[in-house]
């Protein structure tokens, strides 16, 4: 059950889709004093681009984002879904987010994840307080917009530095609470 989030905004919304710089600025402080923390659980196969890949991510609430891997990044399949979704992770992140456990086929190994994020899950009375619809969209780091839902969570790594959307059904299946 997400905690009873009091929240009071006193600037609009920009237009649509909601930017990264209007999430840091006015819902991280929201995430960091009443978002829980979670730890990221279960194992995933990752493979590292040998080119440029666009990778469209697919949850159990349909397509949520596209992104675009380069040389050198790493792309993850999240084998606990049912929708099996990929995503991208920079190079320079990965090697800090996940702990290889053991090879699989030449270019992909099994992982195990370390991430631990803030997170706040998206209610009625989050949607009221930032004068969102009950579907919006926002645009992660990687600048292509997500699609946000009633019952899904905004998540922020530890470093504060960006705010993604993590699906209901993927998010209670792939992280704990600490």
């Amino acid at each position: 059950m997400a905690p009873k989030v009091i929240i009071s905004v006193k600037t609009s919304p920009p237009i649509k889709p909601v930017t990264q710089a209007y999430l840091l600025r006015h819902l991280l402080p929201t995430i960091k004093s009443q978002g829980l923390l979670y730890s990221k659980f279960g194992e995933v196969q990752a493979r590292k681009a040998t080119k440029v890949e666009t990778i469209v991510t697919i949850t159990s609430s349909g397509v949520e984002t596209t992104n675009v891997a380069t040389k050198g990044d790493y792309i993850l399949t999240n084998s606990t879904t049912k929708t099996k979704e990929q995503y991208v992770i920079p190079k320079e992140k990965f090697k800090t987010l996940y702990k290889k456990i053991k090879p699989l086929t030449k270019g992909t190994a099994l992982y195990q994840p370390l991430g631990q994020v803030l997170a706040l899950q998206i209610t009625n009375e989050v949607l009221k307080a930032f004068q969102w619809p009950k579907k919006f969209y926002i645009m992660p780091r990687w600048k292509e917009k997500q699609v946000v839902l009633v019952g899904d969570y905004l998540a922020c790594p530890l470093s504060g530095d960006e705010i993604y959307r993590i699906g209901a059904d993927e998010f209670l299946k792939t992280y704990r609470k600490e």
